[in-house]
């Protein structure tokens, strides 16, 4: 486990919000393609074969495969910096810290001007405080 200063933390942002950013983006349209295909299956045709493949890419690679694969390589990039992914469709991310004698989270919120806050290790989004 990494701990990271808070400063450590904010120099390392302008890298890591650009992963964010497009984790949450794929992970966004991924979902949305779940719900097409679920919606283009109810509309399939009398041999049972779908209308139209939401998931066909005209370069031949799968659409939902692109997006997963984006999806792992961010969360692998994160990953390897240390840094916990919470929730990919908001970008929500922490970061290692130590603070006194005790190690807990700093937290980034996609969208949020810079890394503001802090949380115990299970008291979660609901339990920030500001820095």
């Amino acid at each position: 486990m990494r701990l990271y200063s808070e400063a450590e933390a904010r120099e390392l942002l302008p890298e890591v919000i650009p992963v964010v950013e497009r984790l949450s983006e794929a992970f966004i349209e991924l979902r949305a393609l779940k719900a097409a295909i679920s919606s283009e299956a109810r509309g399939a045709a009398g041999d049972g074969n779908l209308l139209a493949d939401p998931w066909a890419e005209t370069d031949g690679e799968d659409r939902g495969e692109r997006l997963a694969r984006q999806v792992r390589d961010a969360a692998a990039r994160l990953d390897d910096w240390g840094i916990e992914l919470k929730d990919p469709e908001r970008g929500l991310i922490d970061f290692y810290h130590q603070r006194g004698t005790e190690v807990v989270f700093l937290c980034y919120l996609l969208g949020e001007r810079d890394i503001e806050y802090w949380h115990t290790l299970t008291g979660g989004f609901a339990g920030r405080q500001r820095l």
